[in-house]
């Protein structure tokens, strides 16, 4: 019995059988990974390498063909790069040979020396003329270049070089603009530069030459002045007259829309979900339109039912009961409401101006003027 007992107990050591075949395994994944690896770096095709991604479900072969679609759009790239930098020299190559054509310059030099030598001056003007080589087209170029000498009696030296330069457009050669005088043209164009230049000079010259008065000063001569035409005898009461026009002027724009946006503000406050800030995020989910509906309207519809959530039924709520109970006409449409995350603060702030006029006509809303 023990002999029975170890020979059924040796066919039962099997350790080394599986690892054994996970070797085996091992080594024919690793083949068919460099196999697959050749393959796929011979398909040029993205759609393939795509489609044999949802086949496979190993993560081995996934891996291997998300690098191989990666290798392939690299390809693509570094070729449509190379395509391109091919078709720019291309096309600057033939851009100067267009131009290229025929060239001419010419050079002349003119030299003046003063009395006793110890100064001289020379003035370079080179011309450039360039032709195209089928004659439509012409370019020209003058560089000026001068320099100044001096020699002093200890022997030394000072030189002074400038160089400036300038081109004429382009023309088609025949056209009547060549037949003008170019360098009239020129002369009088600088000249006028010249004149501009001189007269800014002498705006702010007088600009600063005039007297600097304080606010305080500008303020007592216009209340004298008033005090003379007026003949008022009182001038507390001219000057409270001056300080009343000065500070209860009209509004401008801005500070209309900012005591817009206080009113909005103001008939607003204490409803949830609502907090005006501007006119265009503090009324993208609609509360706050229905929050301003509600409150000169409050029957119309119950507020505490309204989600932020449900942005378009806010919108569909707050403009009928504004159409409906105030007459205001439904100026925004709902959809681009919808549509927009940040809805258009002009639109918004033309709406709000409208619904308060209407406001005003059923006289709900007091004015300075009702």
């Amino acid at each position: 019995e023990p002999e029975v007992v170890e020979q059924q107990q040796a066919p039962r050591r099997e350790p080394e059988l599986p690892n054994g075949m996970e070797k085996v395994q091992v080594r024919e994944v690793e083949r068919r990974s460099k196999l697959n690896v050749e393959e796929l770096s011979k398909i040029e095709d993205e759609d393939v390498l795509d489609k044999m991604l949802d086949r496979t479900t190993d993560f081995e072969e996934r891996r291997l063909i998300r690098n191989a679609m990666r290798e392939l759009r690299q390809r693509k790239r570094d070729q449509r790069e190379k395509e391109r930098d091919q078709r720019l020299q291309e096309a600057r190559s033939q851009s100067v040979t267009g131009r290229a054509g025929h060239a001419t310059e010419t050079t002349t030099t003119q030299s003046t020396q003063s009395a006793d030598g110890s100064a001289r001056s020379t003035v370079t003007k080179t011309e450039r003329l360039v032709q195209s080589s089928d004659g439509t087209k012409t370019s020209r170029t003058t560089t000026m270049e001068s320099s100044y000498v001096k020699r002093s009696d200890s022997g030394n030296s000072t030189f002074v070089q400038t160089k400036s330069s300038y081109s004429s457009s382009s023309k088609k050669t025949g056209s009547i603009f060549d037949r003008e005088d170019e360098s009239a043209s020129r002369q009088s164009s600088l000249a006028a530069l010249e004149r501009r230049q001189a007269e800014k000079k002498k705006e702010l010259m007088k600009a600063q030459s005039l007297p600097k008065t304080s606010t305080s000063q500008a303020r007592k001569a216009m209340m004298e002045k008033l005090q003379k035409e007026g003949g008022s005898s009182n001038p507390a009461a001219s000057q409270t007259a001056v300080q009343r026009s000065s500070s209860f002027g009209v509004p401008n724009a801005n500070s209309i829309k900012q005591m817009l946006l206080d009113w909005c503000r103001a008939k607003t406050r204490g409803y949830e979900h609502v907090d005006i800030q501007n006119f265009s995020s503090s009324w993208s989910d609609g509360m706050a339109f229905c929050a301003l509906v509600h409150n000169f309207f409050p029957d119309a519809f119950d507020y505490s039912k309204l989600t932020p959530q449900n942005r378009r039924q806010n919108f569909e709520v707050a403009f009928s009961s504004a159409e409906k109970h105030a007459d205001c006409p439904q100026l925004l449409d709902v959809e681009d409401m919808v549509r927009m995350r940040e809805p258009d603060w002009k639109c918004v702030y033309t709406y709000i101006q409208e619904f308060y006029r209407c406001l005003v006509q059923k006289g709900l809303v007091k004015t300075k003027k009702s």
